[in-house]
């Protein structure tokens, strides 16, 4: 770019100014490899001078899907365009840093790489050598998003057969209800196909806050006829672009969903023939047991053969497993049916829907009222809005799951939506997640000792039953699907973190007092947690009694992350000996750390990114460098390479060669740096070949090029592609088209990946039968913490992305530059307390202190702490997340159902917050009443 030309006499100083700020040598194409999911990818030109970073501004190519949608530009949000202030910021980590001190004392040490590394490797190889690979844990961090970032560690981490944490469902992110009804949680539309919907409800989320780059796809929706009804407990500021919002109480909306399909079913304006063909409501019941009627009941046959009752000839009918096709069948939904078994002689069975619908009507529309605090007319009014309507959707959102009845909350909200006719067309049905990856990510995992290991000891085992069930028709990505349910637990690949922190960390003083918060079990919490471990449906490594000796945290920050952590210091931190952080800042992690390493941010790396896009923007983008990198920060490839130079040096000069592994093989250490490297083929500095293969060898990202890739910032996918994790979104990805969720399973009667085929909602396990939660129900929230008046709940902030803008002083201007709680002003009033005053937050489990912000939006009972918080923004250091007690939800546990077990990221045990109890208390003096002055006489005209 040219330099710009001298002002001239008459221009002023400032335009000078302005147009120098915004000269530049050259603008490069990239975006921010960070964990920003629903608003993830936005292509930024990144303009540089005299090799700084001097501005950001968005790209606006994006391509329109047809000439009457809109498109997507502009993509970006602050956070995207202040992200050099952030770069260059004085949090920046600039070098190594070793701890001086006690852990969180802040005294360090800069250190060279050579010794930071040197001095890892020599702990990791004593606790190699005295306990195993299964002591060492790593942490990948929400920010490992990008191939760069999450194939180094896993290449590195791998080769040491350490054990690697799932944080998805600890994050609560986990999508239960959706991973329990449709199978998959993933499933997203695009977000130009809003212009199909013309009733769109926000519900359990705030896109305004956390879709910023999406959010105009909704607003211009509206514009174009759309109805958007909002329903949150607080009207927040996605609310208030609604037409109508509906406020809830804080876990009433599995409440306000049963309420609506109340309505829907006795008025007989649900949609009959969906529900007949896509789920398992008309399948049969047996009533004595609460069990699904199988052919093992009836004649001793199969455990996964199901029926229904065919109304056009009167008899049973076994249930099709490989399609949903009917072929003319009209299986009840009502009614009441006898059959003779051989060995239970004669069963009184009822479908599903049946059993819903008795349900239903033993409860009042006054007593739902009640539980989710809505009015009956409007229950009633947006029941009859969800059946009218031709096509209904939501946004989707990540808050359901942080409900300790998350997975209730969403159940319900799916029947809904089905019920009213919303599944698998353009515009309409229930979105849950949103993933959809470039799917030659998978060849980089094949390529893993761990894969190997565990292809030769399952593939065998379960293999087998792939082969059958394709020989049986079963689609492949059906079949490929039950075969990751059958070998992820048996794998321990990776392991359930909110296991780890509970057993391991301490968490499970706290999250063990269930009962105690009002939650009733049936049994106490330690026999359905003993019963899971022992029979090995979740995975916990290393076992209970085997503390682990050494914490990697990759660009993560578990100590902010984390509800509770404070036990984490308590009770995890003493039994470890080493704690080595990577991140861009100082994070409340990297303060209790024993080493912190920095790292090369957005613009100082070329890669692209590995997971967490998905439909709503259907775009794969890449990460040029632009600049090189701050300080003497590395990226993650130039780290991993010298973490294993390390190791492996040190083995050889200790005559260290071998290690027995996890699974009993023997791994050698004195080749790590040969091996990771292949042969040397991929030097320190090759990070981006990393990147290159994975995109060269995508089959649904088009022809593009890796070259081609950098040079245009993005690509459009073109289909779902080969990877598992993009298969719950079941549709078609078409030029010219919007992309719809789940059309597969309406328009090809593709199966869905439950039990049935069907989507699921009935579940017959013994614990869900024994919690009374087979069918979606409304159960009030725990008081979680203590009885106590205020419940707290939380959302994504709008000025930060986790905790990583926390910090940074351009973002912290757009606000009020410290924690904040928001609360309703009748409670601050009932309190005496004002805006601003410091005020201190507390339960049974702990406190922190903040500024009190009274707000109107906020509603009577309820406050709300947005989150990303570091805790050394607090008075002493203390966050809020001590007061989060996030108890144990058994239900979570169960692993022994064949479309239950555990799979990366979902049904798993996972942590809650937005149930947690609190009492608020002002810390500052009361106000001193003024005295009264004199009286001045009235002036003339006044009134008396």
């Amino acid at each position: 770019m040219l330099p710009p030309p001298a002002p001239d006499d008459g221009e002023s100083a400032f335009r000078a100014r302005y147009r120098d700020r915004l000269s530049a040598d050259e603008a490069v194409r990239t975006t921010h490899n960070l964990n920003c999911w629903y608003q993830q990818n936005c292509c930024f030109h990144v303009l540089v001078r005299d090799g700084q970073v001097v501005r950001e501004e968005q790209v606006g190519d994006y391509p329109q899907t047809d000439e009457s949608l809109p498109d997507f530009n502009p993509r970006g949000c602050q956070k995207g365009c202040g992200y050099s202030a952030l770069m260059y910021s004085e949090a920046r980590l600039r070098s190594p840093l070793k701890r001086k001190g006690p852990r969180g004392s802040g005294e360090w040490e800069e250190i060279s790489w050579e010794q930071a590394c040197g001095e890892i490797a020599e702990q990791l190889i004593d606790i190699l050598v005295t306990d195993g690979p299964g002591r060492l844990v790593l942490d990948p961090g929400g920010n490992i998003v990008s191939q760069l970032a999450w194939m180094s560690i896993t290449r590195l981490w791998d080769r040491l057969d350490g054990l690697y944490l799932d944080i998805n469902c600890e994050l609560g992110d986990d999508q239960q209800g959706a991973a329990i009804t449709y199978g998959e949680p993933s499933g997203e539309r695009s977000g130009d196909d809003y212009f199909h919907s013309d009733l769109v409800f926000i519900w359990g989320g705030n896109p305004a806050y956390t879709q910023i780059p999406n959010f105009h796809f909704l607003t211009e929706a509206r514009y174009n006829g759309t109805t958007i009804v909002a329903i949150s407990p607080d009207v927040n500021a996605s609310a208030i672009h609604a037409d109508l919002h509906v406020p809830v109480k804080p876990g009433g909306d599995a409440a306000l969903a049963l309420g609506m399909c109340k309505v829907m079913i006795e008025e007989e304006i649900f949609d009959a023939e969906l529900v007949r063909e896509q789920t398992d409501l008309p399948l049969l019941v047996v009533e004595e047991t609460g069990k699904l009627f199988r052919e093992s009941t009836l004649d001793g046959g199969s455990e996964q053969v199901f029926y229904r009752w065919d109304e056009q000839r009167d008899r049973l009918e076994e249930v099709d497993r490989f399609s949903l096709k009917l072929r003319g069948q009209v299986p009840a939904l009502r009614g009441s049916f006898e059959v003779k078994t051989d060995d239970h002689g004669t069963l009184t069975l009822k479908p599903a829907f049946e059993l819903l619908a008795e349900r239903l009507e033993r409860w009042p529309l006054e007593d739902v009222s009640d539980a989710c605090g809505v009015a009956p007319e409007t229950i009633r009014r947006l029941a009859r809005m969800m059946a009218g309507a031709k096509a209904a959707t939501n946004t989707c959102t990540s808050g359901l799951s942080k409900y300790f009845h998350g997975d209730l909350l969403m159940r319900a909200q799916i029947l809904a939506f089905v019920l009213g006719g919303h599944l698998g067309s353009k515009g309409a049905g229930y979105v849950s997640s949103h993933f959809l990856l470039a799917d030659g990510v998978d060849d980089g995992l094949k390529a893993l000792e761990g894969y190997k290991e565990n292809m030769w000891r399952l593939g065998f085992t379960y293999g087998w039953e792939y082969h059958w069930e394709r020989m049986r028709g079963m689609s492949h990505r059906e079949a490929t699907y039950h075969y990751l349910h059958n070998v992820y637990a048996p794998s321990r690949a990776m392991v359930n973190s909110t296991l780890f922190w509970n057993l391991h960390g301490g968490l499970d003083q706290i999250s063990k007092r269930t009962a105690e918060w009002g939650e009733e079990l049936p049994r106490p919490i330690d026999e359905y947690l003993d019963e899971a471990l022992e029979k090995r449906w979740q995975v916990l490594d290393p076992a209970p009694d085997d503390p682990p000796r050494a914490l990697l945290v990759w660009m993560g920050n578990p100590l902010r992350r984390i509800r509770s952590s404070h036990k984490l210091l308590e009770v995890l931190w003493p039994k470890l000996e080493l704690v080595v952080v990577t991140d861009l800042r100082m994070s409340s992690t990297a303060m209790h750390a024993d080493y912190v390493l920095p790292v090369a941010g957005a613009y100082e790396k070329t890669t692209t990114m590995a997971m967490n896009t998905g439909p709503i923007a259907p775009f794969l983008h890449t990460t040029v460098q632009a600049v090189d990198p701050v300080g003497d920060s590395r990226d993650e490839w130039a780290i991993a390479c010298l973490l294993a130079k390390a190791l492996q040096d040190r083995a050889r000069e200790r005559g260290i060669v071998n290690y027995i592994g996890r699974r009993g093989q023997k791994r050698s250490l004195d080749d790590i740096y040969d091996d990771i490297t292949e042969g040397g083929r991929l030097g320190d500095d090759d990070g981006e070949k990393l990147s290159s293969r994975m995109v060269n060898r995508s089959t649904n990202v088009g022809n593009v090029s890796w070259s081609e890739l950098k040079r245009k910032g993005y690509q459009r996918f073109t289909s779902l592609g080969n990877y598992a994790a993009n298969f719950g979104n079941s549709t078609w990805i078409r030029k010219g088209e919007t992309i719809s969720p789940h059309r597969w399973h309406r328009e090809r009667k593709d199966p869905w990946a439950t039990l049935t085929g069907r989507v699921q909602f009935y579940v017959d396990h013994d614990w869900y039968l024994e919690f009374g939660e087979e069918l979606p129900v409304h159960k009030d929230p725990p008081r979680s913490g203590g009885d106590l008046p205020i419940t707290l709940t939380g959302g994504h902030t709008r000025w930060s992305i986790h905790a990583t803008w926390r910090s940074d002083p351009t973002m912290l201007r757009l606000q009020r530059g410290e924690p904040s709680l928001w609360m309703s002003i009748p409670d601050a009033l009932d309190r005496g307390i004002r805006d601003g005053d410091k005020v201190e937050v507390s339960n049974a489990i702990g406190s922190f202190i903040t500024r009190a912000r009274p707000a109107a939006c906020v509603r009577p009972g309820q406050a709300v702490m947005y989150h990303g918080w570091e805790d050394y923004q607090f008075e002493g250091g203390v966050g809020y997340r001590n007061v989060l007690a996030s108890p144990l939800k058994p239900l979570e546990l169960v692993g022994d159902h064949p479309w239950l077990k555990p799979m990366v990221g979902i049904r798993q045990p996972g942590q809650s917050d937005r149930d947690t109890r609190v009492e608020i208390r002002s810390l500052e003096p009361p106000p001193v009443p003024e005295e009264p002055g004199p009286e001045e006489p009235a002036s003339e005209g006044s009134a008396p």
